[in-house]
Formats: C-alpha cells, structure tokens, sequence
C-alpha cells in the first residue's frame, strides 16, 4: 500500500498542477501532458492496489475517479490544441465514461463489502453470546441446579442437614466463580491490576496451572479501557489452558510513560492454537482491540509457546 500511496501523491500533483493550466486557459499542450500523465499514475497505481478488503476497495475506486477526471480534462486539452475542431477527438469521452462508470461500480461494491463485512461481525458476536448463553446454562443446570434438587431431599431428613450445608457451601463458591466472570468486582473496586490477579488465582484454583502475574505499577485506566484489556487477557488464558498444551502461562503487563503494553505468553509448542482460529475469541479480542485504537499480536513467541500482545497507545489509554 505504500507504493500505491506514493504513486496516488504523484497523481494528484499532477492532476493539480492540470486543472490549474485548465482554469487559467493557457498552455493546453502541457495541461494535455499533466492530465495523461495523472491518468497514467493513477491507472498504474490501481493496477498496483490490491483487492478484497471493504477499505481497499473504496481506494480502487477513489483511483479510477482520479483517472476518469485526468482524462477529461486531457481530453479538454487535447480539444483545444487541435488546430482545427476533430470530431473524432471525442470519441476519448469513451473511455472516459467506462473509467467513471467503473468507478461508480467499485464504490458500490465496496459499500456492499463493508456491509456484508457489518453483517459478518454481528453475526460473530451474536453466535459468541448465544454460546455463551449456552455455557452459562449448562453450568447452572448441570451443577448449580442438580445440587439444589439434592439440598431439597437432603433438607427433608434432620440427618442430612450437614450434607446440604455442604452442598450450599460449594455452590456458593460455584456462583462466586460465574459473577467474577461475568464481571469482576476487583475490576470496578480496585482495578485492571487486582482483578489480573484474581483472574490467574482462579485460573491455578481451578486448572491447576501455574500463572504468574506481572502488573505492579500498573496505574488505574478509564473503566472502558480497563475492562476491554481484561477481557482479552482473560480470553487469551482461557485459549492458553484450553488449547496450548503448556504448563505454565504469565501475564504482564508494563507501562511506557502513558502506554501501556500487555504481554499472555505460555510455554506450550509455540503454534497458534486451534481456539484462536476457528473459535469466536480471537474476533472478539480484535474486536476490542480495535475499539481501544490499539494493536493485538497473536502468534508464536520467539523462544516458543503461544504470545498474544496488545500494544495501547498513550492516546488511546488516557482518551477513552
């Protein structure tokens, strides 16, 4: 994309420097030379562009108005350099109207492109909630409810009081476990910093993996911040104990003046696990990752295991 920008500058001199001779009426030869020689950088820079992405598209159309408006105005000049009027000369209007004619094309499909895209990401997130939905359900249905059912018949014999406070004790637990997932209180309460570490805490309890934590210093971030990052940590240790194969995961997390870096490595093989590209974590951590105008790198580490590293611009972190 840098050539391509760099050659959509040269047009754009040069078609500028056209339309100036073109208002002025005066040297139409070097207005024709200006307006073919745009028509050309821009046409070569299309050539150069690559397709697919909504963005792109639109910058392929943006490239063939620029040609269309060059050769008409090359055209113009060419007009009136002719010494005496030639009909065929407008027979270049032609190709003229396919360049704008495709460019009214382009711009179509790119509007259809990033629609398609909308509606390719609302399904994503739609289908992640649904399946979230769906675990929250198993979970209390499997095991919150069941247990109850088991404290009602337990709770009907004086003998089985002591069971059923036991059971009630372990579902306390249980949906303590759920509400820090659905939403930390350490993370309004205290922080990204505590509630990181409760996080790991849950995860070794739980697991039995071992997570070491890294974030003193960290200082507080807007809520909005604070809570994208945290789910994307949060997503990425789930990805390291369900997919990584490794023993070991730590989280960091370090600051840069007003930016802030944020470092889930674990020391399993190293390859990108299956979760991060068939499953709906990995959109979803984009997702915030872009919300936040910050950059997500997933990927091998280069003394192996699985890295996912979210870079948090000074402006991001103190705007949001």
């Amino acid at each position: 994309m840098k050539r391509v920008a760099a050659l959509a500058g040269v047009g754009v001199v040069l078609l500028g420097t056209a339309i100036v001779l073109e208002l002025g009426g005066v040297a139409p030869r070097a207005e024709l030379w200006s307006g073919a020689g745009a028509g050309m950088v821009f046409l070569l820079a299309l050539a150069l562009a690559p397709a697919g992405a909504p963005r792109r598209s639109a910058v392929r159309a943006r490239l063939l108005a620029a040609a269309g408006i060059a050769a008409l105005i090359a055209v113009a000049a060419l007009w009136q350099e002719s010494r005496q009027p030639a009909p065929e000369v407008l027979l270049l209007l032609i190709p003229v109207a396919l360049l704008f004619a495709t460019a009214g094309l382009a711009l179509r499909e790119a509007a259809l492109e990033r629609r398609r895209a909308r509606l390719r990401e609302a399904g994503s997130r739609l289908d992640g909630a649904e399946a979230e939905r769906r675990r929250w359900a198993r979970e209390l249905h499997d095991d919150t409810l069941q247990e109850l059912a088991a404290v009602q018949v337990l709770l009907a014999t004086p003998a089985g009081v002591a069971d059923a406070r036991e059971i009630v004790g372990r579902q306390i637990q249980s949906l303590r476990r759920l509400i820090a997932q659905m939403r930390p209180l350490a993370l309004d309460a205290l922080g990204l910093a505590a509630a990181l570490e409760d996080l790991a805490r849950n995860a070794r309890d739980r697991d039995g993996i071992d997570v070491e934590v890294a974030v003193d210093g960290l200082p507080r971030l807007p809520a909005t911040v604070e809570t994208a990052v945290y789910r994307i940590v949060q997503e990425a240790l789930t990805n390291a104990v369900r997919h990584a194969g490794g023993g070991r995961v730590r989280i960091e997390a370090t600051t840069h003046g007003p930016a802030v870096r944020v470092l889930v490595r674990d020391d399993g093989p190293g390859a990108p696990p299956a979760g991060f590209k068939a499953g709906h974590g990995l959109l979803g951590m984009q997702e915030r990752a872009e919300l936040l105008g910050a950059e997500l790198f997933v990927g091998s580490g280069p003394s192996g295991g699985t890295v996912v590293r979210l870079e948090l611009p000074a402006q991001a972190a103190q705007e949001m």
